[in-house]
Order: C-alpha cells, then sequence, then structure tokens
C-alpha cells in the first residue's frame, strides 16, 4: 500500500495527455493521498538509489525536479525496459515509449510541474484516469517474472510453509504503523542474536521461509493491518481478522461482534446484523449469513523491531456466532447495554485507561469469547480488585458491566466443568429470588441496608455505606454486618416518622426475604472465597437495580419521586 498523490495519463504511442491530482477530501476539505497497492518496493540509499516500477518520485518517472542531472531518471528508463521489453501489452508499449521519448511534457503546466516535484508518488494511468497500468494482468506478469529472473546469492532450500524448493528469503518484510513498535516497522519473523540462532543460520534463514511466501505473507498482513475496518485495537493488541472468500455481509458481522462497531453503511446490512444478534441470544442459527463461510482471527501487538502473536483462530461463521452466542447469554445482565469484551476488559484498567489493561488478560480472554471456554481467572481477580478499589463509581454503568463480566465467569466456568446449575445455584439476567448462594444473599442484603440509608438521611450523608464498607463486606461479613444491621433499623425507623412507609414496608419485606427466608440460622461467615464475592456483586447490583425500578402491584414505582430523582442523578 502506498500513498499517491498524480497520476500521469499516457496514450498509445506514449505521449503526455494529462496529469490528474489524486485523493480523498478529509476534515476541512483537506485533501488527502490516494492509498492503492503497488508494485513491492524496498527503502532505498546510497550514492545510486534504486528506482522503483510503475509507482515513484516524479524525479525518476518524469525527470521533474531532479537534482542528479537526470541519472535517476535514467535508471528508472533501464528498470522499465528489463522489465517491459518483452511484454506485448498496449499499456506497456506505451510506457517504453514514453520513457524513450523524454520530456518536455507541454500537457503539463507550470504549477502542475511545481507540484509533481515536491509531491510523494506518482503512477500512470493508460488513455484515461482511474486505468492504472500498474494493475493490468499482463504488467504485473512482467513485474512477477522479472523478480523470479533476478539473480540471487540467496541460499536455497526447502520452505516450511509450502514444502517448496527455491530461495529462502534473508528477512521477513517490515510491517508499518504499528503503534508502539519502531516507526521503520516490525517483523513477524525475526533473528537478530546468537541464542535463537541455529546450524550457523542467520536472521530469518533460520525460519526457512521461502522468498515468495515471506512476501506474499508480509504484504497481506501489512493490508489488512492498515485496513481500517479489518483493523480492531484493543490497548497494545491489535487484531485483524479475514475470510476465506468474498463475503462483505459476514465480514461486517464479524467485526461488530470483535469490537462493537460495524464497517456496515447501508441500512439492510445493518438490520440483518441486529437480526442476527437477537439469533445468537437465543441460540439460534443465523438465517440471514452464510455460517460455512471461514475466518482467520489474528491478534498481535509490537514488541520493540518484532511483531508477537498473541492468538490466532481459525473456525467457521457459524461455529463462531455459536461462541459468541454463549459469550452474549453469559454476560447478559438487565441495564447493562455493552457487549463488546474490550468494554468489559476496561473495568479491569485502573482509572479507566487502556494502558492499563494487561496485554496477557486481552488476549486470553478474546481466546475465550472465541473458543467457548473459560474466561482467565485473572479477569474475575482484577474486577474484584476494581469493585473494592473505588466501589464501581466511576460512571453509572461501571457497576453494571462489572457485575456482569463476574456474572460471565461464574456461569462459565460451571458449564466448561460440565456443572448444570440448579435454579438455586444459577446466576440470571435480572434479580433471582430462587438464588441460595451465600455471597449473593450477603450482597443483596447489603443493597437493601444501602438503599434504607439513602431513602433515611437522603444527601446529608457525606459517604454511603458502601464507600465505606462494601470492600469489608464483600470479604468478611462478619466484621461489618451485624452493626450495619442495627443502623438499618435506625434508618427504617426514621422512614416511618418522615412518612415514606412505602418504602419502609417495601425494604422491610425484603430484608424479611433475605434474612428469615435465605439467610436462616447460618450465622456470618467470617470470610467469602473469591466466586462468593463475584456472587455478592452480582447480587447487589440486581436488588440495587431491582429496588430502584421495579414496579408495585398496580404499576407505580415502589418509591416516592425523590428517591427517583435520586437515581436518576447518581
Amino acid at each position: 500500500m502506498e500513498k499517491v498523490d498524480w497520476a500521469v495519463v499516457l496514450n498509445a504511442q506514449g505521449d503526455v495527455e494529462g496529469v490528474l491530482h489524486l485523493g480523498v477530501k478529509g476534515e476541512k476539505d483537506q485533501l488527502h493521498p490516494l492509498e492503492m497497492l503497488v508494485p513491492e518496493h524496498d527503502g532505498r540509499s546510497g550514492k545510486t538509489p534504486k528506482p522503483y516500477f510503475l509507482c515513484d518520485k516524479a524525479s525518476y518517472l518524469l525527470d521533474v525536479g531532479s537534482t542528479d542531472g537526470g541519472a535517476s531518471h535514467e535508471r528508472s528508463r533501464k528498470l522499465h525496459h528489463e522489465v517491459l521489453d518483452g511484454c506485448e501489452d498496449a499499456a506497456a508499449r506505451a510506457v517504453l515509449s514514453f520513457f524513450d521519448r523524454g520530456g518536455p511534457f507541454p500537457a503539463i503546466s507550470d504549477e502542475q510541474a511545481d507540484a509533481l516535484a515536491s509531491s510523494r508518488m506518482v503512477v500512470f494511468c493508460f488513455e484515461r484516469p482511474g486505468n492504472y497500468i500498474h494493475d493490468r494482468e499482463a504488467i504485473r506478469d512482467a513485474w512477477t517474472s522479472y523478480l523470479t529472473s533476478l539473480p540471487s546469492d540467496e541460499p536455497e532450500g526447502w520452505c516450511s510453509v509450502t514444502g517448496q524448493h527455491g530461495p529462502i528469503a534473508r528477512l521477513f518484510p517490515q510491517v508499518t504503523g504499528i503503534p508502539g513498535a519502531q516507526s521503520s516497522g516490525a517483523s513477524l519473523v525475526s533473528f537478530n542474536f546468537d541464542a535463537t540462532e541455529s546450524y550457523g543460520k542467520k536472521q530469518a534463514y533460520n525460519a526457512s521461509i521461502s522468498r515468495d511466501v515471506a512476501f506474499k505473507a508480509g504484504t497481506a498482513l501489512k493490508y489488512l493491518l492498515g485496513n481500517r475496518d479489518r483493523r480492531i485495537t484493543l490497548g497494545n493488541t491489535i487484531v485483524t481478522f479475514w475470510s476465506d472468500c468474498p463475503a462483505p455481509p459476514e465480514n461486517a458481522l464479524v467485526a461488530l461482534m470483535l469490537n462493537g462497531r460495524s464497517p456496515a453503511e447501508d441500512d439492510t446490512t445493518n438490520e440483518l446484523i441486529q437480526r442476527a444478534f437477537e439469533e445468537m441470544r437465543k441460540g439460534l442459527p443465523l438465517s440471514d449469513f452464510d455460517g460455512n463461510v471461514g475466518f482467520s482471527i489474528l491478534g498481535v501487538s509490537p514488541n520493540a523491531a518484532r511483531l508477537s502473536v498473541r492468538f490466532y483462530e481459525r473456525q467457521s461463521l457459524g461455529r463462531l456466532a455459536e461462541n459468541y452466542g454463549d459469550y452474549l447469554r453469559d454476560t447478559a445482565m438487565i441495564g447493562v447495554d455493552r457487549y463488546s469484551i474490550w468494554s468489559f476488559l476496561l473495568q479491569t484498567a485502573c482509572l479507566g485507561k487502556s494502558e492499563n489493561v494487561p496485554s496477557t488478560l486481552v488476549s486470553r480472554s478474546f481466546e475465550a469469547m472465541l473458543r467457548g471456554t473459560d474466561f482467565p481467572l485473572s479477569f474475575e481477580q482484577l474486577i474484584l480488585s476494581r469493585m473494592r478499589a473505588d466501589h464501581g463509581a466511576n460512571n453509572k454503568w461501571d457497576l453494571g458491566q462489572r457485575a456482569a463480566i463476574l456474572k460471565g465467569c461464574l456461569v462459565r466456568r460451571a458449564r466448561c466443568k460440565g456443572v448444570e446449575l440448579s435454579r438455586e445455584e444459577n446466576f440470571d439476567m435480572a434479580l433471582n429470588r430462587d438464588n441460595t448462594n451465600v455471597g449473593y444473599l450477603w450482597g443483596r442484603l447489603f443493597a437493601v441496608m444501602e438503599r434504607a440509608q439513602q431513602g433515611a438521611l437522603g444527601d446529608d450523608v457525606n459517604a454511603t455505606i458502601r464507600d465505606r464498607y462494601i470492600g469489608a463486606a464483600s470479604s468478611t461479613p462478619s466484621r461489618v454486618f451485624q452493626p450495619l444491621l442495627l443502623n438499618c433499623q435506625n434508618h427504617l425507623s426514621k422512614l416511618r416518622k418522615d412518612k415514606k412507609h412505602r418504602m419502609a414496608k417495601q425494604l422491610e419485606s425484603e430484608l424479611n426475604e433475605i434474612i428469615g427466608n435465605r439467610l436462616g440460622d447460618g450465622g456470618l461467615p467470617k470470610i467469602l472465597d473469591m466466586d462468593d464475592q463475584g456472587a455478592f456483586f452480582i447480587g447487589y447490583y440486581q436488588e440495587r437495580y431491582d429496588l430502584r425500578h421495579s414496579k408495585s402491584s398496580n404499576g407505580e414505582k415502589n418509591f416516592d419521586a425523590e428517591s427517583e430523582n435520586e437515581s436518576k442523578g447518581e
């Protein structure tokens, strides 16, 4: 991929008929260079820099703005004769005639010549704009034949990818434009110190990859990582994907599955995607997409001059949709609209900054989503750590997203172990009053006590019990729950004195259900293990949500208007 500023239009006789300024309008109508696929060229240096084929500076192709007396233009002329002398294509003949005739060029004005001299790259068109000569099949074949016929001092061997015998690549192509990597590019295959070398082989000869395979793989990787619709950035991990056949609708669906953003622009495709998500949530096969299309998903991260492969997954769209449907159901939580795995991963980061998300957690969690396997334990541990550290108070969605991923970790772990959860053990999308998990019940109880405090004291409190005690309550309940329960009775009494009888009655009913019917005489546990702590926050969030949004039997809100206003302002 190369950024091209100008196109020179040639007729069949090799005369310049005109020049065309190429570009794409961006913000404030600023013209950005047009990116296109051109014949491969490496960097050039030295006293006699090498020319490029059919895509080069104007000084090489047109002898415009040259500072070496036309030497670079002469080298370019010789290269094009070497490549195209045996090609009978009309465009090839036109290019050779152009180089043999030389300038000046009446069709190019002085202003255009000045602009060409300071531009990036120039290409040729044949007879009309848009008919790029380097894209013609005969020209491509001539270029490929020229490259394969070049003498090489590189050793030959068996390619570890194709199994064919031929020249082995010394270096893997550099991939540029990767954040965190060197500006000159990063290589997927690289050896640069003795400990990684074997049998006296140097550099990429250790990998035994043919030049042809290295070029094709490097070119494809550069194209994919440079394509905004195929490039998903997750912290310092970059994910790209491709299908095994042309499939624009399927590609749009996978893009939305991977990062929560669809590149589709037409309403019809967006409607199909939304219908597909509903089918995945319900565990149904895709009705509007070809489930047999195969997809490859690659995750890489920069490591100085190298690219580290974090994960590689290859699945059919049908299997991918099945696993993604499990993920959607596992993490489904009332009041939470987000479903992107990256959105959940950000909840583990200090201050919510993407650079604070561990790269190993990104890759393992992404693999778990794609393969339908268990989430890493570190995911649950980091979420619990953040819950105790900031109580999910950064924004109103934090608490719900963290409860959602904790639910996903617990439900998925049980399924991966082959354990079928009963109604009393399962975690639903909304409040499950039949759940008897000890952590879940204490979390529900804590939400009721917090609501009683807020109803009794309103905004006249510097810190709620959540701000002060939720960390200890979720890990060591015996230390804090007894005094909190005594204080809760005082809050309920104040509610009755303030004539908030409906709120007091509702909260007392919740307390009786949780303590009398569920916790019983089990006593206060001294400590909750990690899974019970996760259940605590799930129960706390769902009870809290239910208290604020459920309706009474006559269809009215449970609590008075001031409690509703307080809920909106949290």
